[in-house]
């Protein structure tokens, strides 16, 4: 039976997603000590996935009992940029640097690449035209070779830790989500 791609990475999202509701984060004013890191971390597109997600459950008022009121506008306007850095440091406190510099290399491959765009493409597909995911542009084509390298880096030790509950449970990343909810609605909050 051949997986679709799609499905492992799908998961991967929501626990991320799970994970940054969840969770907090790190000064982004604080940079990551490892620019393979932040160069990973935009890779996997993982900083545009997490603020998107937040954005959305602030959109849709999911939040609101916690956090309050948002401007609409004020929560789609916040840049994802400020909060890679962080991100790269959740991912420093998980991987090792050779297991970050394994993972830059699948993630900047071809295979790697269409496996995060064809996640990206599935998640605005899910929440619809007005959706805060990014347009991933074309449509989605993964050769065999590119599907056997994406099962290959899934199934290794590092793709299991970088894609499972060891990164998107840790308390790392736990504190990564909610301090990036809080800082979300500080600066968006209705005064």
């Amino acid at each position: 039976m051949v997986r679709h791609p799609g499905r492992r990475m799908n998961s991967i999202a929501t626990t991320l997603v799970l994970a940054a509701l969840a969770a907090g984060l790190v000064p982004a004013t604080q940079a990551a000590d490892n620019s393979n890191a932040v160069a990973l971390v935009r890779a996997m597109r993982a900083d545009e996935i997490a603020v998107a997600t937040a954005k959305l459950a602030f959109l849709s008022g999911s939040v609101e009992q916690r956090y309050g009121k948002t401007k609409a506008g004020c929560v789609k306007r916040i840049p994802y940029a400020n909060f890679t850095a962080s991100w790269a440091r959740v991912v420093e406190s998980v991987l090792s640097p050779q297991e970050i510099d394994t993972s830059l290399t699948y993630f900047q491959s071809e295979a790697g690449v269409k496996y995060v765009e064809g996640l990206l493409r599935r998640m605005r597909s899910r929440e619809g035209a007005d959706a805060v995911f990014p347009e991933v542009p074309g449509k989605e084509n993964i050769s065999p070779a590119q599907q056997a390298a994406i099962a290959d880096f899934s199934r290794s030790d590092t793709g299991r830790k970088l894609m499972g509950k060891d990164l998107t449970a840790s308390p790392a990343a736990v504190d990564f989500g909610r301090a990036m909810m809080d800082e979300i609605a500080r600066s968006c909050g209705q005064r």
